[in-house]
């Protein structure tokens, strides 16, 4: 509970992308630690005192670390994505895929850790790191932007981070052009096609 208080301070200082790149790598070695000090605990139960605590110690730091960034972040994230007709249906959608993830997930663990034991930590942490590109390429910050720039960020045809920030920078200075001319301009409009907002009154 505690963490999620930390990105109330943190996740528009930080922004979204580096809250999950640093959440994603502070996960991905907690559990990849936590797998070999539980390898070790079993190796070793004669030093289970510091074994053990070792291996609890990193699964709170995971826990911690989650709490300020993956747990939090992607229920900002979608609120601030979504087009404003669709957006509570995306939102409701997004609930619903969470629900089915974490549900696929307390039954897939026990299996997991039955059949592979501590190396189920390590495919987690594995996973965490492999996200790390995903939000690179495709995840285009959406910190300390208005809802209404969103349509600049996600009008471009790439789905690539790089491709939608340089069309918002584009849109961004059309429509400030157009602002300055004295011209009424809805995101996505090209610059021949802005009206006039005077020739418009008239």
């Amino acid at each position: 509970m505690l963490s999620t208080l930390l990105a109330v301070l943190t996740i528009d200082r930080l922004g979204r992308r580096i809250g999950l790149w640093w959440g994603a790598v502070g996960q991905g070695i907690s559990l990849i630690l936590a797998g070999a000090f539980a390898r070790l605990l079993k190796d070793h139960p004669e030093k289970a005192s510091q074994y053990g605590g070792a291996a609890a110690l990193f699964v709170f730091m995971y826990t911690f670390i989650f709490g300020a960034t993956w747990l939090t972040i992607p229920w900002v994230y979608p609120t601030e994505t979504f087009p404003l007709e669709v957006r509570a249906k995306g939102n409701a959608f997004g609930v619903f895929g969470w629900s089915i993830g974490n549900g696929w997930l307390t039954l897939l663990n026990p299996v997991m850790f039955n059949r592979i034991g501590e190396n189920t930590l390590h495919i987690f942490g594995a996973i965490n790191f492999l996200s790390i590109p995903l939000v690179w390429a495709f995840y285009p910050e959406t910190a300390n932007r208005t809802l209404e720039e969103m349509d600049y960020l996600f009008m471009s045809k790439s789905p690539f981070v790089w491709d939608e920030e340089e069309n918002f920078r584009r849109m961004k200075e059309e429509a400030e052009r157009a602002r300055l001319e004295g011209k009424a301009v809805q995101p996505g409009t090209p610059t021949s096609e802005v009206v006039n907002v005077d020739e418009e009154k008239n």
